[in-house]
């Protein structure tokens, strides 16, 4: 038996033969087959913990960013070398004169020179097509320069589909492969000034066999016939824009909560992300104008650009603002023209501040917006209900309005929303949502907490370890629409920690943590992994890592119980701009 256990186990073959330690009595210690099976498993989870994760993490991190890097430089190298291997004279001649001949077209407006530079330029660009791999152009631009019956591109692709009406189909026309690209839930065309008679008799006349022919009446975007033909769409639903109680209105509005806010609310510098803001004005129903909402949010502004918080935003670029009016674009002209009054140019510029309706920020975004209801009581309440209607016009400029700020959104009426609107009406869930944006949030606790609990055993013991060393940590980290196990925050840092090794942690969950946390690094976190296959073998061991870690990122521990102090200093910012706003309206009157 000895002989036996010589090669698979030689130094317990000792220990036997020469009675040492607790072999050395009259009877076996213990039974031979578990102590057998104990030292297999024993021996494979050491050999699974000699592999540092957090050495592997680092390598992955450091690796990723070289490669990034890397990739970017060898894109760049190569498509300048096959540019100047492949581009002849005569191309780059072409070209030349392309440019100079759009740019003439610019100063000449129209008439007979502009109509020859048009059909100069087409002719150029015939020729130094092929010297640009990629062409990015305004849809006017290309009916232009392209003559589509003798240009070809390998892949034509229309952004902003759900704002171009069925005139824009000719550029599908210049492609082999197409890729639409856009929202029906966003801003469509509404054919304002078209003869609807004029159009159905042009569909009668050139449009005869045409699939569909009835929807070419100018009110139908190309996004929405391509969705007929092309049977289906691909649904992004990651958001990276907006702060998560920004998007929030847009979600429930429109996209069913389907929509992942992945922007971790605590890297937002300005809160509150939401602002209510009430102003006593009333509309001028002619003008459609809210003199007291135009000079309110114009005063704003100007005080939120004296702030120190508004200097600059997460990208270290100064601030820029934006706002939409609800109700036509002469509110927005009126308080545009208020800004570059009071505004210097250069900072003005330096702003980027835009003033326009819901259409013309489609695809557009600011740090800051403000927007202004427009509308005031009636002589007799509610107002009339603004609702979805047919082409769910307003839905769409609503939610368009209410997805263009990143870090904080205003929301600037003359209502008294519980009197002067009925329920469901869109000036009033965006009226409510300013007062209250977390009722979302509230929402979705009351619905995970009636979901089934799964055992937290394991990182209920690293939070208290963790704790222990004084450092603050917050369980369940909300990041955007996931969740973390366990976030240390000290010295404006943090650290997230993952716990792999509950019961349901099975191969397909660890799948879908790594997936996850990929998706999270890209968004600055930084992640370090603890396994229970360790850390219930020994758990100082299994920690190291995570100290080590908290050390290297200066993670300082700073148990806090309560910050109610840091939150009412960051309200406080709304409170000084309001403040300085009423002062510079006073002022303004006074002049």
């Amino acid at each position: 038996m000895l002989k036996k256990l010589e090669q698979p186990a030689p130094a317990w073959k000792s220990a036997i033969e020469n009675r040492v330690g607790k072999h050395g009595g009259s009877q076996p210690p213990g039974k031979p087959q578990a102590a057998w099976e104990w030292r297999q498993l024993h021996d494979e989870l050491e050999r699974r913990a000699s592999v540092s994760i957090d050495q592997l993490q680092q390598q992955i991190e450091r690796l990723g960013q070289q490669l990034l890097e890397v990739t970017a430089r060898l894109v760049e190298k190569q498509t300048w070398a096959n540019q100047i291997r492949t581009v002849t004279g005569a191309q780059k001649r072409a070209l030349g004169a392309y440019a100079a001949m759009r740019n003439q077209m610019r100063k000449s407006g129209k008439g007979a020179l502009n109509a020859a530079l048009v059909a100069a330029a087409r002719k150029e660009i015939a020729t130094a097509k092929e010297a640009v791999p990629v062409w990015i152009m305004p849809l006017a631009e290309v009916a232009e320069a392209f003559d589509p019956r003798r240009t070809r591109f390998d892949v034509v692709i229309i952004d902003e589909a759900s704002q171009c009406e069925v005139t824009s189909l000719f550029a599908l026309y210049l492609g082999d492969q197409a890729i639409v690209v856009g929202d029906d839930e966003q801003v469509t065309p509404l054919a304002v000034g078209i003869d609807t008679e004029e159009v159905l008799n042009l569909i009668q006349i050139h449009l005869e066999g045409i699939p569909h022919n009835a929807l070419y009446h100018g009110e139908t975007s190309v996004y929405e016939l391509a969705q007929i033909a092309f049977g289906g769409v691909i649904r992004l639903t990651e958001h990276f824009r907006c702060a998560p109680n920004i998007i929030a209105f847009s979600n429930n509005l429109s996209y069913k909560d389907e929509i992942k806010a992945l922007r971790e609310a605590s890297s937002v510098p300005l809160v509150p992300h939401v602002v209510h803001h009430r102003v006593s004005g009333s509309r001028d129903q002619h003008a459609k104008v809210n003199e007291v909402e135009a000079e309110a949010i114009a005063s704003l502004i100007c005080a939120a650009i004296e702030q120190s918080e508004y200097a600059v935003n997460h990208d270290r670029e100064p601030t820029s603002f934006g706002v939409v009016s609800l109700v036509g674009d002469e509110q927005a002209m009126r308080i545009d023209a208020i800004l570059r009054q009071r505004i210097e140019p250069a900072e003005y510029r330096r702003r980027q501040i835009l003033c326009g309706d819901a259409a013309q920020f489609q695809g557009d975004e600011r740090d800051v917006m403000f927007l202004s209801v427009v509308d005031s009581p009636a002589a007799e309440p509610p107002l009339p209900m603004r609702q979805e209607g047919p082409k769910k016009v307003f839905k769409k400029r609503f939610n368009v309005a209410a997805s263009r700020a990143r870090n904080q959104m205003w929301v600037v009426h003359s209502l008294n929303h519980e009197t002067d609107l009925q329920v469901g009406d869109y000036r009033r869930r965006l009226i409510e949502h300013a007062l209250d944006p977390v009722a979302w949030e509230r929402e979705l606790q009351q619905r995970l907490a009636r979901t089934d609990p799964r055992s937290k055993e394991f990182q209920g013991v690293v939070l208290r370890r963790l704790m222990e060393k004084r450092y603050n940590v917050t369980p369940e980290f909300p990041a955007g629409a996931y969740s973390i196990d366990l976030v240390v925050t000290g010295n404006g840092r943090r650290l997230a920690i993952e716990c792999d090794g509950e019961q349901f942690h099975g191969p397909e969950q660890l799948q879908e943590d790594l997936e996850r946390q990929a998706i999270l690094e890209r968004l600055g976190w930084m992640f370090v992994r603890v396994r229970g296959s360790l850390f219930f073998r020994d758990q100082d061991r299994a920690l190291e890592p995570v100290f080590r870690r908290l050390q290297e990122l200066n993670i300082a521990p700073e148990l806090v119980t309560s910050s109610p102090s840091v939150a009412q200093e960051k309200a406080d910012v709304v409170e000084r701009v309001v403040r300085r706003a009423e002062e510079l309206r006073r002022l303004w009157h006074a002049d």
